[in-house]
Formats: C-alpha cells, structure tokens, sequence
C-alpha cells in the first residue's frame, strides 16, 4: 500500500488577496445608529461597488432575516440572549469585492468592523462588542480548489477544516493536511493564528511576498483581513 505524503504548511498570500486597514481609535467620531447607519452604509456599497445587487447581502437590525444570519454562527449560548450586544449591521460577502467595500465603508462611516468566518468563536469576540459594530460574516467565502497535480489546495477563508479535508480526500487517497481533529473549526480563524496547532507551527508558516506583522494596542485598532486565499502547499 502506498505510504501518505508528508506535509508541510507553507502559507501563501498573494497581493490581491489580501487587505490590512488601520483604524485610529482617536480619530473614530460617534458612529451613527440603526437606519440612519443603514441609510449611509449602503448608499456608500453601492458607490463603491458595481455589483448591483450588493443590497441583498447586507442585513440591518429591520430585516427579517438579521436574527437568523446573527444565530447561525453564534456558538456559544451564553452570546445567545435578548441583552447581549448586537451588530447594527451584518454583512455577508460573497464575493472578495463585497469584502474591501465593506472594509471602506465601515471606515467612511466610522464604524467598528468585526469579522466571523463561521468557526469555534466561544469568547464571542467576532459577533459581540461594547461599542456599536458591524459583522463582515465570511460564511459565503467558502470555496476550495484542490490541485493534485501541483499538490496545492486554495481554500477561501469561510470554510471549515472538514470541508477542507474532504475536498482533498476526493482527489487524492495519498493526500492530507495537517490540521487537527475537529471538522467544525473554521479555516479563517484557525490558519491566521486561532488555532492551537498554528501556533506550534507558526516557524513553518510562509508569505510568498513578504511577512506581515500585526500589533494590537490600546491605542489603535489594526485589522487584517484574509480574503481569499489560503495556499496550502504540499512539500
């Protein structure tokens, strides 16, 4: 029987698959509220973007649909109740565009953007907040194109590692990704350092371009948002 290939992780991102914004928290004016928010948010999409249907992925407290987009991806109950805080906003991309158009109005209206891409979020950190906040839900992003030939797997941040795995299991027999043991786990938060295992290999962790450090502190925000795509490379 034919041995599995050992793999390595090489971690891959292109210049027009990524976007890092910064954001000053000193320079954030009150943000405005519910469907005056609304109202300016989408007006600037719609300048912003030439999809027009854009309109249709975006969810403000009055749609009928917010409470069910908000609940999908809340994986811890206690998040779950009337008085937890929500966003003013969900945004649920589905295209990259739909991504760095979000990013601009969010800053254009001076709003927090918090981003979810469906994983294990049990702290809540990506769809609660104290001050007012939009969610950039990742969900839609999920596609994966496994190339056996080149042995390299793209993996769009919304998907989960159980996606991942069995996409490549329908090409290859001899093919794997070291992940871990739990398919529910989403691919975004746990290859850009959410997860455990990546923080044991972050030295094998690679960009193709060039290395991206990002610094949090108490006196600006730094956001940095993986779009698509994951390079998963075999060695």
């Amino acid at each position: 029987m034919a041995k599995s290939k050992p793999i390595s992780l090489s971690y891959f991102l292109s210049t027009p698959f990524f976007l890092l914004c910064v954001f000053f928290s000193s320079s954030l004016a009150a943000p405005p509220k519910s469907e005056s928010l609304y109202s300016t948010f989408l007006h600037c999409l719609t300048q912003n973007n030439t999809d027009p249907s854009i309109s249709n992925i975006v969810f403000p407290q009055s749609n009928p649909s917010f409470s069910t987009v908000l609940q999908n991806y809340i994986r811890n109950a206690r998040f779950n109740t009337s008085s937890t805080s929500k966003p003013l906003i969900i945004v649920t991309p589905k295209q990259p565009s739909h991504v760095q158009s979000t990013v601009i109005c969010g800053k254009r209206v001076n709003i927090q953007v918090k981003i979810r891409s469906g994983g294990h979020d049990y702290e809540g950190i990506s769809y609660i907040n104290q001050s007012p906040f939009i969610i950039l839900d990742m969900f839609n992003l999920r596609t994966i194109n496994v190339d056996v030939k080149n042995e390299v797997a793209y993996v769009q941040a919304g998907a989960t590692l159980g996606e991942v795995y069995y996409r490549i299991y329908e090409k290859s027999k001899l093919h794997g990704f070291p992940a871990g043991v739990c398919p529910t786990v989403g691919v975004g938060g746990h290859i850009s350092g959410g997860g455990i295992l990546i923080r044991i290999l972050i030295g094998w962790l690679r960009l193709r371009q060039q290395l991206i450090l990002v610094i949090f502190s108490g006196m600006s925000r730094v956001f940095l948002f993986f779009l698509e795509r994951y390079r998963l490379k075999n060695q």
